[in-house]
């Protein structure tokens, strides 16, 4: 896939998977999305932890209410659970 999509966490769901609200759209998306999109993390780019098991507790305390950047590796078309690489960002002007 690809594309790349932005938004605030809203909330987390486990120690890998989040639900983001969908502010941001990349002009060249080969996908549409949903406002409201589940999140599975394959890899946080930018995270400074070694740590790869992570807790609920562990996700919500450096993502939740955050802005993320996600480069969308593929849908899971049983769960329509997106699986991405995710980018912890400072939020746009204006946000």
């Amino acid at each position: 896939m690809g594309d790349g999509i932005g938004g605030p966490v809203m909330d987390c769901l486990s120690g890998n998977m989040f639900r983001m609200y969908v502010t941001h759209f990349r002009k060249d998306n080969s996908e549409e999305y949903s406002k409201l999109e589940k999140i599975q993390i394959v890899k946080v780019e930018n995270d400074t932890s070694p740590q790869t098991e992570r807790t609920l507790e562990d996700l919500e305390q450096a993502l939740k209410g955050k802005f993320v950047t996600c480069n969308v590796q593929y849908r899971d078309k049983k769960t329509d659970v997106l699986f991405c690489n995710v980018f912890i960002q400072n939020p746009p002007d204006g946000f």
